[in-house]
Formats: C-alpha cells, structure tokens, sequence
C-alpha cells in the first residue's frame, strides 16, 4: 500500500506541475480563464497532502504497534527488529 500511494504521489505531483506550466502560459497570453487548471492544482494539492499524512501515520511498529520515529532496523519503543 506504501508504494501505491508513493505513486500516487508523484502522479499528482507531475500532474501539478504540468498544471501550473499550462496556467502560467495562459496567464502569460493574457487569458485569464483559468478556473479548471485552478480546480485541478487544488485536487492534486489535496491528494499529496493525503499521501503525505498516510505516509507519516502509516508507519507503526508489527510488534508493539507505536509509530515508529525513524526507518532504522529495530523499533524505538520495544526494541524488536522489524522485518
């Protein structure tokens, strides 16, 4: 599931920034029609952020089930080594 959502995040992130290639060469043409690249940027916006959150509360320990605070072998808390 992490790394669906790793790219989830990078397809909305390229998604995002081919946006705002569009919305600036709109803007730069003077055509100020630009709510449907807005709409879009906000929802791509939201969707990286979502993954971001699932990200840092998706990362818990198998054994005792504390979020782990650093990816390293073994859990800060109990002291088991992760798989």
């Amino acid at each position: 599931m992490k790394k669906t959502m790793f790219t989830i995040f990078i397809v909305a992130l390229i998604i995002f920034v081919i946006d705002w290639g569009v919305m600036g060469v709109k803007l730069l043409d003077h055509n100020y029609e630009v709510m449907t690249e807005t709409y879009i940027g906000l929802l791509c916006w939201i969707i990286m952020i979502g993954c971001a959150l699932y990200k840092s509360f998706s990362n818990k320990c198998p054994h005792c089930g504390r979020l782990r605070l650093t990816n390293g072998d073994y859990c800060s808390y109990c002291g088991k080594k992760i798989c």
